[in-house]
């Protein structure tokens, strides 16, 4: 441990431990010192340019907010008449969880000279950073060390270039260190105001005892996009309509289908009338028109783009490709995760030259290698400072590694998708040719298209493929023999969202747009729904919350999801375009172009407009279905249900009236409608797992009711071992700490639940108990520490559980 009263000169503040083992790595700073009975926590203590200092780290958001109770008691009870709550100065304290850890770092804080910022490098990073810095009163110097990637030049970069908090972040970012923190707590405030808020309104007002109805500034949009659509497919009326086709055959017996140039019919008999003028006449060629064009390689990833990607070839969800790209970027195997950009900066272009030739050296991309000299000229199609913000676009590090071998599948998976991201780059467009030809029936005008593939260019490097099949060689007045036929189809409702198509919308605030230069342009503007280190959380919460569910690919909104929709009386909170609108505030704060007070001072004031339309909205409750099954076990009539009880709707406490009432939140457990019919039907739940004690120790049990009083007690023991007697008295067996004990004082058999290092199960349990012989089990050790397998038998003679080594059936 450090001395008691010496002075570091400087500390080093470092996210998370893993973090922190990098840049030790990097700085030399030796080996961790854990803190004494706590090794999860730790530091470093080293030299740092001739001065001592200290590497210490947190534990992701080592400080938070304080919940609304933390500022008057009366808060504790969602009680509409007391809210909203509104601090006019918000406080900051530790997690419960990460308290050993905050004393750690306010110790060494208070005894800095200066320090160093070294979270990551965002806005997020800065918020966790600044909360710290104000929660331990430290009131020192600060730099900031801004790391762009966990490689090892970056890191030494980083340290040798700290940038103060008024500083610039880079030369096409005009916002600096202190922009960010400012902006990251414009953004925690924002969801504190409303989310604490319309949260104990919206529940109160339209939820019941268990179902919370969460209300938040990003995820109540996005949920009312997917509720929308929904709406949408569930009012769309199909309507019929027929097309006109024609198959061709030339003489060379090459055939192609093409169809009436005058598009779809919405009457059947308009279609015969046009398919009779075709009769059997043959077709002419009137019209052969061919177009060149070029398609340039795909701009690079962003965060949210790569999620998309993943979700299309791979099936994956936000969450899981979030968490592989913080693999590949902690293993130095790719740049910062969460950026916005799909573009580098034009200073990138001998270190992106760099990773390009080693990615070319790879087993897995040595096919695609062309001399250098080959290779297409860096532009501004993938280098444009003037459209990368905080972080470049995300590709592989210079720590390029030998092959993929040492990866794991989805490790390989996701960096193959951005090596080939990169490697396009250098490829010449692909060329190709689209061709219109127009064919006369009878003065009825058939029109077929097709494409030819010129010069693959960067196609090669995905193997991807032309659209649209190539149409045969043609010359104009070429006589076709032609079959014509009407094929009936229907308009079909829009398709709902998949992660991948919702990802996109979130990042476009709604809306739908093709052109690749507008998306880009939307994206600059920053009005999307959340942001790229935000959009996959949001969606994760939206599912655990229960207001979507997930069937194959597509997003379906759940009853609860579409109650909250529609019930919200506020269409403004449900709006795209104003959390946008938020969103791009926000950056523009972290650009240091907008003032993060007046920010917070707005949404102080819609977070009271809105808090009070949903306090004075009717009342009507959510209901899953269930509800009317629970019954009052005392005298039969409905049970209501309140935020932590469940009475009878009868109850009184007059004394011939019923009593009836149950706590529903027990220990830290909410208990679900689940349990309670177990409850009330049964006296006895099945295992609840989860509950605290006031030592905060977790711990699971079995619940059991008292139907006259409503009083539930704790059963640590399950229906299989009450069932358990005893083999020589028959008496019934208790559970012990170590062992199962006969009840019968004079008999005093008992079996210990743990032989030779192995834990047996209730059924192995039961199994000697019943038959005297187990299965064969295994995973046994001896007192030498070898593992063996053996059955276990009942000797009755001496009542001892004894091994029996059974050969196999075969030998």
């Amino acid at each position: 441990m450090v001395k008691e009263g010496a002075v570091f000169m400087v500390v080093i503040y470092a996210e998370k431990s893993s973090l922190a083992k990098t840049i030790a790595e990097v700085l030399h700073a030796g080996r961790r010192i854990p803190l004494n009975g706590e090794p999860t926590i730790g530091y470093y203590q080293f030299r740092f340019n001739g001065e001592d200092a200290i590497l210490c780290h947190g534990v992701g958001h080592l400080m938070q907010l304080v919940p609304a109770k933390n500022y008057d008691a009366k808060y504790s009870r969602w009680d509409l008449s007391v809210f909203p709550c509104i601090p006019e100065q918000f406080r900051i304290a530790p997690k419960s969880s990460t308290i050993a850890c905050a004393k750690l770092v306010k110790s060494f804080l208070s005894r800095a000279d200066w320090v160093i910022n070294a979270t990551d490098p965002d806005r997020e990073g800065e918020l966790i950073f600044s909360y710290v810095y104000q929660a331990c009163n430290c009131h020192v110097p600060v730099m900031r060390a801004w790391i762009e990637d966990l490689t090892d030049a970056k890191i030494r970069k980083a340290f040798q270039n700290l940038i103060a908090p008024n500083q610039s972040i880079s030369p096409q970012n005009s916002g600096t260190p202190n922009d960010l923190q400012l902006a990251g707590r414009a953004r925690d405030i924002a969801d504190w105001l409303i989310g604490n808020n319309l949260t104990v309104a919206t529940t109160k007002k339209f939820g019941n005892y268990e179902e919370l109805l969460s209300v938040g500034r990003v995820q109540t949009p996005t949920l009312a996009l997917v509720v929308k659509r929904e709406k949408e497919i569930q009012n769309f009326v199909k309507s019929k309509f027929w097309r006109l086709l024609a198959n061709f055959i030339t003489a060379n017996h090459e055939q192609f289908q093409a169809e009436y140039s005058g598009g779809k019919f919405d009457k059947i008999e308009d279609a015969q009338k046009m398919l009779a003028l075709c009769g059997n006449t043959h077709g002419t060629v009137k019209e052969i028109t061919t177009t060149r064009k070029t398609q340039v390689a795909p701009l690079l990833y962003n965060a949210t783009q790569l999620q998309i990607t993943a979700n299309k070839i791979f099936g994956w969800n936000a969450d899981k490709t979030s968490k592989i790209m913080q693999i590949l970027y902690e293993k130095k195997l790719m740049t910062y995760p969460r950026t916005s950009s799909e573009h580098l900066t034009s200073a990138m272009m001998p270190e992106t030259t760099q990773t390009i030739s080693k990615l070319l050296q790879m087993p897995e991309y040595s096919r695609l290698s062309i001399p250098q000299n080959q290779w297409q000229k860096f532009t501004k199609r993938h280098f444009d400072d003037s459209k990368v913000g905080s972080h470049p676009a995300i590709i592989p590090t210079v720590n390029v590694p030998q092959s993929l071998l040492g990866l794991s599948a989805d490790e390989k998976a996701l960096y193959d998708l951005l090596a080939k991201s990169l490697i396009r780059i250098i490829y010449p467009k692909a060329i190709l040719d689209d061709t219109e030809v127009l064919i006369d029936v009878n003065q009825v005008e058939f029109k077929a298209t097709g494409t030819v593939l010129v010069n693959a260019g960067w196609y090669v490097v995905d193997g991807r493929k032309v659209k649209k099949m190539p149409l045969p060689l043609m010359q104009k007045g070429q006589i076709l023999n032609g079959e014509y036929f009407i094929q009936e189809g229907e308009t079909q409702p829009p398709e709902r969202y998949t992660e991948a198509t919702l990802l996109s919308a979130m990042e476009l605030a709604g809306q739908h747009i093709e052109d690749e230069e507008i998306r880009t342009l939307m994206k600059l503007q920053k009005k999307g729904l959340g942001t790229d280190a935000t959009r996959a959380p949001i969606l994760k919460g939206l599912f655990d919350k229960n207001y979507l569910t997930l069937q194959g690919k597509t997003i379906f909104p759940t009853d609860k999801g579409i109650f909250l929709i529609d019930t919200l009386p506020i269409e403004s909170i449900k709006s795209a375009d104003m959390t946008g609108n938020w969103e791009m505030k926000l950056n523009q704060i972290a650009m240091g172009q907008a003032d993060s007070s007046q920010f917070i001072s707005e949404i102080s004031e819609i977070t009271r407009e809105w808090f009070s339309a949903v306090a004075n909205a009717p009342e009507q409750h959510f209901s899953t279905g269930t509800q009317t099954e629970l019954f009052c076990p005392h005298c039969g009539k409905p049970l209501t249900r309140l935020s932590t009880v469940c009475k009878c709707s009868a109850y009184s406490k007059e004394e011939n009236a019923c009593h009836f009432h149950m706590n529903t939140y027990i220990c830290g457990v909410r208990l679900t409608e689940e349990i309670i019919l177990q409850l009330l039907k049964k006296g006895r739940s099945n295992l609840v797992k989860g509950f605290q004690s006031k030592a905060e120790k977790k711990f699971n049990a079995y619940l059991v009711l008292n139907p006259e009083t409503g009083e539930i007690t704790f059963d640590f023991t399950s229906e299989q071992e009450k069932n358990l007697h005893c083999p020589f008295c028959n008496s019934p067996m208790q559970k012990m700490r170590y062992s199962y004990q006969c009840t019968n004082q004079n008999c005093n058999f008992q079996i210990h639940s743990e032989i030779c290092r192995k834990k047996l199960t209730i059924s192995q349990i039961s199994a000697l108990l019943t038959k005297g012989r187990t299965s064969f089990i295994k995973g046994f050790k001896s007192k030498a520490g070898k593992p063996f397998s053996a059955v276990l038998y009942l000797d009755k003679n001496d009542r001892q559980v004894k091994f029996d080594f059974p050969k196999p059936k075969n030998s």
